[in-house]
């Protein structure tokens, strides 16, 4: 028999040793990781005031990534007067309106949307004193957001012209019950109607678990309600993702934050260009289907309320005219009085935006004159 080489015998001492080291660097990587981990916890941690929702770029940088359920638990206290005001928007109980001074005879009107909206009021308001301009907004409100307040709102019955806003870059979203299911940039609490189509074309609701700020703190701090409302987004929002909304201890985990805000922001991509993208959009989506539903009833309860509807087209910077054609064939079918804004703004000249998404204050003026004309020439009819 041969005797084993010394090589052979110093190859098998040496492999366990090398198992080791392996071990050890792995070790040491996880230890600085988790020491990273904390170090970037401490030095970009949130602001303990909860009415501070927008401190540094870099806290809010970091922050994006925890669950919603988390965030708005952070922000959120029963007293209206110690919560986070963003808490307190948008909620349908009550509908909140803004109504600016008018001059004697104005022409009652109110637009429903989002903050674009409310800017083409301001602007209309400015430039026309025979319009009594109302505002029913609530912050990114998508347009089921809008319809079910415009519903709800029993204080329109003067307006002469009632006016809803859609927007393109959050047209994916209008299949939601609440913005806490998409919007990662805002924490926003308020709820929605859920519209679908039902076997026969028609247009159909479901109502949010609760729709008042009262209601929201009391279903929070209930488990067995907050478990209820939880199901039924699960059940009826197509965006509720559990890895997005619901609290964990790994919230407190900035490189879990950072890894969440990654697949949000892929999810998010990937859902909007099955709806719409700069070149086309998908006529065969639900959100394009209930969006065409929506402006059709909105219309037609407009106009046996005795009202002139108009539906105010935001096409967002670099989505071209394509929400317009996704809409057009409803608002040719039924005449609807409309206004695109590609009509009045190019949409793919950066120049003609605001930093913060909005049009310039002189693209607002324009837009308001030509809804001036809309509604002058379909007033005279």
């Amino acid at each position: 028999m041969h005797p084993h080489s010394s090589s052979t015998s110093s190859s098998e001492a040496d492999a366990p040793r090398e198992r080791r080291r392996r071990w050890a660097t792995l070790l040491w990587a996880l230890l600085w990781l988790i020491v990273l981990d904390v170090g970037a916890s401490l030095a970009f941690a949130f602001p303990a005031d909860v009415k501070n929702v927008n401190p540094g770029k870099l806290q809010l940088f970091f922050d994006y990534g925890r669950s919603m359920e988390a965030r708005v638990r952070r922000m959120t206290r029963a007293d209206p007067n110690q919560t986070a005001p963003i808490t307190l928007a948008g909620w349908y109980s009550p509908l909140k309106a803004v109504e600016r001074p008018a001059q004697p005879g104005a022409v009652p009107i109110t637009v429903y949307g989002m903050s674009h909206a409310v800017r083409l009021a301001d602007a209309l308001h400015s430039e026309f004193p025979n319009y009594a301009v109302r505002t029913v907004a609530g912050p990114g409100a998508t347009t089921n957001w809008s319809f079910g307040a415009f519903r709800r709102d029993t204080g329109n019955r003067a307006s002469k012209v009632v006016v809803l806003a859609i927007m393109s870059s959050t047209l994916p979203e209008i299949t939601s019950m609440t913005p806490m299911t998409w919007n990662v940039s805002f924490p926003l609490a308020y709820t929605q109607d859920r519209y679908f189509i039902d076997g026969a074309g028609k247009l159909q609701v479901v109502t949010p678990p609760y729709e008042s700020f009262a209601d929201y703190t009391a279903t929070l701090n209930d488990p067995q309600k907050w478990a209820a409302a939880v199901a039924k987004f699960q059940r009826y929002d197509p965006f509720y993702d559990p890895l997005m909304f619901r609290a964990t201890p790994l919230d407190h985990s900035t490189l879990v934050r950072l890894a969440r805000r990654a697949w949000i922001n892929k999810r998010d991509r990937e859902t909007a260009s099955d709806v719409l993208t700069a070149k086309s959009f998908n006529p065969d989506s639900e959100a394009v289907k209930v969006a065409n539903a929506i402006i059709a009833e909105f219309a037609a309860t407009a106009r046996r309320n005795g009202q002139l509807p108009v539906i105010y087209i935001v096409n967002n910077y670099g989505y071209g005219n394509q929400l317009f054609r996704a809409l057009r064939m409803t608002i040719q079918r039924d005449r609807i009085p409309y206004l695109s804004s590609d009509t009045v703004v190019d949409p793919n000249n950066p120049a003609n935006y605001l930093p913060d998404t909005h049009f310039t204050d002189e693209n607002d003026r324009r837009l308001a004159q030509a809804l001036d004309r809309v509604i002058a020439d379909n007033l005279a009819r």
